[in-house]
């Protein structure tokens, strides 16, 4: 199963004992952290499995819940909800059932609980064993975009910021880095500049996302030999096709 769980309630409470001491004796790592905590979204970013234990007060932590909606969607987090049914009615303006790794009904049944948390390692294998793509772009509906077109055969990791993926990637590794041309803050070529100074990360290949329709741009920063560079008007099929051929050995269409 997966390595390591986190199970958040108010209250480390003999039922949410009960359920982190079961899945222990499954060879589980366990954690509890409680919604009062104003360290929780900190516990959170390390977290790929979280169970929520549901009371009445979650529905007064609007802002872990909103919180918790955005890593399913950006992050992949996998939330397993356990509550009554009012409660699932209710998390449900919140927290779409189509984030959620599963939920299940007090009193809950150990086995289903661990069958749910079975099909997400199984997820997460076959994740491990996609090619990882990091894209990194300021404007969140494209991220989202793309990362919609290659989930399926990707692994796709999103970041808002060059800062954000220079974080990512000071402790993940990524088989390919989309990167946009042009960011606030820091510009993509400035980007490129400080992955290619880092040990770990300056091997990884990287080609920038543009909306120039000429190759000066990348042609002004070959000395940090990106791979080239992808139209960001490209569709869906052609990127596809691109990042296949990539990844099979062949050059991009530039």
């Amino acid at each position: 199963m997966t390595d390591s769980v986190l199970i958040i309630s108010k209250l480390e409470s003999f039922m949410v004992n009960a359920i982190k001491n079961k899945l222990e004796a499954s060879g589980l790592m366990c954690t509890f952290a409680s919604t009062d905590s104003p360290n929780i979204c900190a516990v959170i970013d390390d977290r790929r499995v979280i169970i929520l234990y549901v009371d009445e007060s979650i529905f007064e932590k609007q802002d872990l819940l909103i919180y918790l909606k955005d890593k399913c969607n950006d992050d992949d987090l996998k939330l397993i909800i356990i509550g009554s049914p009012s409660d699932f009615n209710t998390l449900s303006n919140y927290i779409s059932d189509n984030y959620l790794a599963g939920k299940l009904e007090r009193p809950i049944e150990m086995q289903e609980l661990i069958g749910i948390l079975e099909g997400v390692q199984g997820a997460a294998q076959e994740d491990r064993d996609k090619k990882s793509i990091l894209i990194v772009d300021d404007d969140a509906t494209y991220l989202r975009t793309i990362r919609d077109w290659l989930k399926d055969k990707y692994r796709v990791i999103m970041a808002n910021s060059g800062i954000q993926a220079l974080t990512w990637l000071a402790k993940n590794h990524a088989d390919l880095i989309l990167l946009d041309y042009m960011m606030p803050i820091a510009s993509g070529p400035e980007i490129l500049e400080m992955i290619r100074s880092e040990e770990a990360s300056r091997s990884i290949p990287v080609i920038f996302l543009t909306s120039k329709s000429d190759r000066e741009s990348v042609k002004s920063v070959i000395r940090l030999k990106p791979e080239g560079y992808l139209l960001k008007s490209i569709g869906k099929d052609d990127l596809r096709n691109e990042l296949d051929n990539f990844f099979n050995g062949e050059s991009i269409n530039e």
